[in-house]
């Protein structure tokens, strides 16, 4: 599965993987492979912030 931080490296080398791809097919579906990472990305920090907001602080 990964963290926030696999998808949104693995988005950047798909996006990178898209500027050399060699026919548009291959490049739209390298996009839209990165745009997935991306929301994906999204969604784990959404899960690691509602994480943080239900945990209990320690006050003194």
């Amino acid at each position: 599965m990964g963290n926030r931080n696999d998808h949104i490296v693995e988005a950047e080398h798909l996006e990178r993987q898209a500027e050399i791809a060699d026919n548009a097919h291959a490049r739209a579906a390298l996009l839209r492979m990165a745009q997935a990472s991306r929301g994906a990305a999204a969604l784990m920090g959404l899960f690691d912030a509602c994480g943080e907001d239900a945990r209990p602080t320690l006050t003194r």
